[in-house]
């Protein structure tokens, strides 16, 4: 079960380099973009995002 977790979720600056983006756009696109998936917040300093979800949303993109 750790592994399936470790593997799906990534941490912010994980999730940007996944991405190819830079965390600044990470941030912006999370505050603004209505359609980019929501952070898991696991505590007050840390967040992940889902694997799949990011995927999704690169999927919708190229529509």
């Amino acid at each position: 079960m750790l592994n399936q977790f470790n593997s799906d979720n990534m941490r912010l600056k994980e999730s940007a380099n996944y991405l190819n983006i830079s965390l600044a756009t990470l941030w912006r696109l999370g505050e603004s973009d209505p359609t980019f998936p929501p952070k898991i917040r696991l505590s007050s300093r840390c967040c992940l995002y889902r694997k799949s979800d990011l995927d999704a949303w690169l999927t919708s993109k190229e529509s």
